[in-house]
């Protein structure tokens, strides 16, 4: 099981790597500040739940 500081990283991995259907990043370095986005309890909450790759989904998604 992973700490909240790796999941957090992990999210901040998979918000870099998203693109869109042209293959161009979906955000820019300095969005990545959408990694955080959800506290640390929220996000200990949701490990068991959502993947990383799921919540960066979410956050990008959203629009945020």
């Amino acid at each position: 099981m992973q700490n909240v500081t790796e999941y957090r990283n992990l999210v901040l991995k998979a918000l870099l790597s998203a693109v869109d259907d042209d293959g161009r990043r979906r955000i820019s370095d300095e969005a990545a500040e959408l990694a955080q986005e959800f506290t640390d309890e929220e996000l200990a909450f949701g490990m068991d739940y959502n993947t990383p790759e799921e919540v960066a989904d979410m956050l990008l998604d959203a629009g945020i």
